[in-house]
């Protein structure tokens, strides 16, 4: 049986947000490092708030899109453990898949927040509109280089006179932060994704062992190749952005790190 081509771009699409998710680790790391208190809070919270905001905003919408209300949300400053949580309420669909939700709810993030992070470069001038991303249509070496090179060319551009220049490296900062989901997330996520895939496979042998569905399937495939070209060129986008912020952003956390005073 043959692949669908959009199938053909998951390799190149697990790439770029598995580096997505590394990177954003990686900030969150050094925010918290450069600023959190013994007990992991302290003005790392404050500093996180923006990211936290739409990192549960965006499991609420993963809720509500999958039929399910929000019984609470609450960020990062209001939350005991300083984590910030989104809880699901009762369904408000007739049919629901309650392990489907919690799976789309957990990934959500990942998705808004780059979508979010891209939206953010364009709006304070960072990147122009015709910024190309490199996405997932060739091998991901070259999509590597190619984030290499744009990553360079964006450090380049910055005009550090600009009050949008740390605005938005402030803000690339508590968003990439928070685009990674939480190890809660992944456990919700893992199954979830495991049994669409399996779903999806099972419904394709199924759909071409019959007959007359040729131009149902031909569609079916265009739609979702180009769904995964506005993904990819999506998280492309994102991963320039988040890797140019942690070239800035880490060394000054890991200075702030090394000279506060130790309590």
């Amino acid at each position: 049986m043959a692949l669908p081509s959009a199938a053909q771009h998951v390799p190149a699409l697990l790439v770029q947000a598995l580096l997505l998710m590394l990177v954003s680790r990686m900030l969150f790391r050094g925010m918290v490092c450069a600023f959190a208190d013994r007990n992991g809070g302290g003005l790392v919270t404050l500093l996180r708030l923006p990211g936290n905001l739409l990192h549960e905003a965006s499991h609420a919408l993963g809720y509500l899109l999958l039929g399910y209300r929000v019984r609470h949300m609450v960020p990062c400053v209001l939350d005991p453990r300083q984590s910030g949580v989104c809880v699901r309420g009762k369904p408000w669909a007739p049919v629901t898949l309650p392990w489907l939700a919690d799976g789309a709810a957990a990934l959500m993030p990942l998705l808004v927040g780059s979508v979010a992070l891209v939206a953010v470069g364009h709006w304070l001038g960072i990147m122009d509109h015709n910024s190309a991303a490199p996405g997932a249509s060739g091998e991901n070496v070259c999509m590597l280089r190619a984030a290499q090179g744009q990553i360079l060319l964006l450090l380049k551009s910055l005009d550090w006179h600009r009050w949008q220049t740390y605005a938005f490296l402030y803000l690339a900062a508590t968003i990439g932060a928070e685009v990674s989901p939480s190890q809660t997330d992944l456990r919700y996520a893992v199954p979830a994704l495991l049994g669409l895939a399996v779903g999806i496979l099972v419904a394709l042998i199924a759909v071409q062992q019959l007959t007359g569905l040729g131009p149902m399937l031909r569609a079916g495939d265009d739609w979702l190749l180009l769904q995964a070209h506005r993904l990819s060129a999506v998280w492309g986008l994102a991963l320039v952005l988040m890797l140019a912020t942690a070239a800035v952003a880490l060394p000054v956390t890991f200075v702030i790190h090394t000279i506060r005073p130790r309590r």
